[in-house]
């Protein structure tokens, strides 16, 4: 087993991304708010096994000290090399030779979680090998010229990967005196006939070479928010859901104008944008917020994301009541949301139910709305 706060790892992220066609190198472009290296960092920093991140970078990188992890005291910075594997033979040589295993893993790669590093750890050790390594099955036919291929001979090859120390190193070596390039630390390994091993990776975990990879990332790379409000009722002419008033006997008692659906959908976006709820914003101690209009409150959450790069993917909601009777207006309500949220009707999800005449909702003395968003980033 190995101990917790052993581990070297190694970003490699001195790449300009040539392929990518943008003066913004790949590992800098934002997604959901947060650089692709910003993602592709933070499992690292978190890991239990992890006590020292090395992050190979050009000497001309101007952007690396905009990033939230900059001033981490787990991560340190060296220049990188012309090669990946001239990369992570710097990193590997700046520090001392007292690591038993190190995790290399690429910049570009956002999508990978903490566990894909105890999984590897887990693996290595179980295999007795010297690298084990993430991959995923080739799924589409392959051919080469005019000949199809076996593609269940055919694995594609994922970072992150774990090595022992000197066993990557004294590869690495052996690839530059032989001028031998090796795309990844699993052929450095290959390469000096040392044992591999290899776990099942996800094909989420993708690889951003080219622009069309981001829309893609932008499907995996979600930020989902939940959001709860209940309120009571009292004698009244109506109450408003989703900015519709129904008529009925009561309304609810509210500070604001007791929008239950809007308050609801707003704590899930301000959730998921990971700003906080309602409250912090709109107190129901402040008076300028009496009888406010709750779509205000809606409007100053969407300029909340559109500072922060997001836009609204897509939402569900399931209101709980006793009465009134939601389905008659569903269809207004809706059209008020798609014009409130300024999103499509494909995006909305709206439903109704009740709670089977239990608790304070069933004795139709409340109202209750459950909400989910997800944001993606607006590129």
């Amino acid at each position: 087993m190995i101990k917790e706060n052993s581990i070297l790892a190694i970003i490699a992220a001195a790449g300009i991304g040539q392929r990518f066609d943008d003066d913004l190198p790949k590992q800098y472009f934002k997604i959901n708010g947060n650089s692709i290296i910003e993602n592709a960092v933070k499992p690292f920093i978190d890991s239990k096994y992890i006590s020292k991140i090395v992050i190979a970078i050009s000497d001309e990188d101007e952007f690396i000290k905009d990033q939230s992890f900059y001033n981490c005291e787990k991560i340190k910075y060296v220049s990188g090399g012309s090669t990946r594997q001239e990369s992570i033979f710097n990193a590997l040589n700046s520090v001392k030779d007292n690591f038993e295993y190190v995790v290399t893993h690429d910049a570009a790669r956002p999508n990978v979680c903490e566990n894909d590093i105890s999984r590897l750890c887990d693996d290595i050790v179980k295999s007795k090998s010297s690298c084990s390594y993430l991959y995923t099955p080739v799924y589409d036919s392959i051919r080469e010229d005019d000949r199809t291929l076996d593609k269940s001979k055919f694995n594609l090859v994922q970072t992150p990967q774990i090595c022992n120390f000197k066993d990557l190193k004294k590869s690495i070596q052996n690839c530059l005196d032989n001028n031998v390039d090796c795309p990844d630390e699993s052929f450095a390994i290959e390469y000096s006939n040392l044992k591999l091993s290899k776990i099942k990776g996800v094909r989420s975990n993708i690889k951003v070479t080219e622009k069309a990879d981001i829309e893609i990332l932008n499907n995996f790379l979600t930020r989902s928010g939940v959001g709860f409000d209940l309120h009571k009722y009292e004698p009244g002419d109506g109450i408003i859901l989703g900015g519709y008033k129904i008529s009925c006997d009561y309304k609810t008692v509210a500070h604001s104008d007791g929008d239950v659906l809007l308050h609801s959908i707003a704590d899930s976006i301000l959730g998921a944008a990971g700003l906080g709820d309602i409250g912090m914003f709109f107190s129901d101690q402040d008076n300028k917020n009496k009888n406010l209009d709750s779509t205000i409150i809606i409007e100053y959450c969407l300029s909340e994301l559109d500072k922060m790069g997001l836009e609204i993917y897509n939402i569900d909601t399931t209101i709980v009541c006793e009465s009134p009777k939601i389905n008659p207006h569903r269809g207004k309500i809706l059209e008020n949301l798609t014009d409130i949220l300024k999103i499509p009707l494909s995006k909305i999800g709206l439903k109704a139910t009740t709670s089977e005449k239990i608790g304070i909702i069933g004795n139709n003395e409340a109202i209750s709305v459950q909400s989910i968003v997800n944001l993606k980033d607006m590129s």
